[in-house]
């Protein structure tokens, strides 16, 4: 089957099964025993092609970056993470805490809603300290950002031409430190973030004024800028001519 991207972390723990867990995450191919013990995790954001070739007894946590980040505002010093993703991960921590969860849900006992609050934390700090990039500190620090998370900042982008579009608002999107996000998608796209959005901007406009009587000035309005010279100086940049030059030139 085909995971949609998810706005949770998706923590699943296999009680029983048998034979292999195989995932597709940005065209890498996985394969794990799907047996007692594993723990796959799909990270918020990321989708994939999943197949699991024999049933299997799974509990499932869908846990909420906003409870993540809490725990990380402990661990992490201010530095950035992401959660990786797992097939089959033989980790006897992350899997009894998983299994405590799940017999605490099947069998609520006296303060269960407490006992169940510390159980989380304590999956939090596990998956923090040995399935997230927090781990892997050097490593994250010369890669670029994902596929999935160049798709999810351009997408950003796209929906909000008309703001005003901060790096900071761009970096939240993927749950990065500002200066980490624009390394990262320098990396992977050749191209800074500003730079990115200002292409992304032009390329909008030349289609409004090619397609749309809408004026100049709607245009610019259209595409983040307030006022007709600053949008006017800066589509003369990308095209090298002025807006209604390209409009009278185009139609």
């Amino acid at each position: 089957m085909e995971v949609e991207p998810m706005q949770d972390h998706v923590i699943a723990a296999v009680h029983s099964g048998k034979r292999n867990a195989i995932a597709l995450f940005d065209g890498k191919r996985v394969i794990a025993p799907n047996r007692c013990g594993g723990v796959h995790i799909v990270a918020r954001g990321h989708g994939g092609e999943w197949t699991i070739e024999e049933p299997a007894n799974v509990s499932n946590v869908f846990l909420g970056h906003d409870r993540l980040q809490g725990a990380a505002d402990l661990l992490a010093e201010g530095r950035a993470f992401e959660l990786v993703d797992r097939v089959s991960s033989t980790d006897p921590r992350l899997y009894s805490i998983m299994r405590i969860i799940r017999d605490e849900v099947a069998a609520p006992g006296p303060h269960g809603v407490m006992f169940l609050e510390h159980a989380l934390d304590l999956l939090c700090i596990v998956l923090l300290r040995g399935h997230s990039t927090l781990a892997y500190p050097f490593a994250q620090q010369h890669h670029g950002l994902a596929p999935w998370q160049v798709k999810r900042v351009t997408a950003y982008m796209r929906d909000r031409l008309g703001d005003e579009i901060t790096l900071q608002e761009l970096a939240n999107v993927v749950s990065q430190s500002r200066f980490h996000f624009c390394t990262a998608f320098r990396t992977a796209t050749g191209i800074a973030p500003y730079e990115y959005l200002t292409r992304l901007r032009m390329r909008t406009a030349c289609t409004l004024l090619r397609t749309t009587p809408i004026s100049i000035g709607d245009v610019g309005l259209a595409v983040g800028y307030n006022s007709l010279s600053a949008f006017s100086t800066a589509f003369r940049r990308y095209a090298g001519s002025s807006p209604r030059a390209y409009r009278n030139a185009t139609q």
